[in-house]
């Protein structure tokens, strides 16, 4: 099935909801303390929340790192993936002038389906259509990273086209689990 990128909207918002329901975030499908506070920020001010997942400037507060030292925040957008309701997110992180990323920062790309819309080929379509989003921001490649034992991420990435650079340990900032790099050019 086709899918469409789309920011963050309140059209999409119930289903979106409803995923934070079943406990599933970007970061886990099973989080349900960080669902309960999305579902909270969404309850107070739904628009406030919607307009918090973009960031074009950068403008935002610095990052805190494990070690307590903070970084700049990169600008980034944030993407949703729909099949007619929302089955996921992507999100596209940059520095401006340049297609280099900071050392702090391991790929220009987050990705997540939500499980139940899973197997359907819905990342590796929204790597592709992120291509001209990236262009668009100045960006002549992305880099994907991801843990070494994550298939389905290099599955997606691969079906993109994305070739792999290299494998690397990922450092202290993901638990120096050993990673993939994988670079799709445009």
């Amino acid at each position: 099935m086709p899918i469409t990128l789309t920011l963050p909207n309140l059209a999409l918002l119930p289903s979106y909801v409803a995923a934070l329901e079943r406990s599933w975030t970007r970061d886990s499908d099973q989080d349900p303390e960080g669902a309960s506070a999305q579902l909270a920020r969404i309850a107070q001010n739904a628009d406030k929340f919607l307009a918090s997942l973009t960031d074009l400037e950068g403008r935002g507060p610095p990052v805190v790192l494990n070690d307590g030292s903070t970084v700049p925040r990169l600008p980034r957008a944030r993407y949703w993936i729909s099949d007619g309701k929302f089955a996921g997110n992507i999100s596209l992180r940059w520095q401006k002038g340049t297609s280099e990323l900071p050392a702090y920062c391991l790929g220009h790309l987050g990705y997540a389906v939500v499980p139940w819309k899973r197997g359907k080929n819905y990342a590796a379509q929204a790597i592709m259509q992120l291509c001209p989003l990236a262009q668009s921001h100045g960006l002549s490649w992305i880099d994907i990273a991801m843990g070494i034992d994550n298939i389905s991420s290099r599955r997606a990435a691969e079906k993109a086209g994305a070739i792999l650079l290299r494998q690397f340990n990922a450092g202290p900032e993901a638990d120096n689990q050993e990673a993939l790099l994988f670079r799709l050019s445009f």
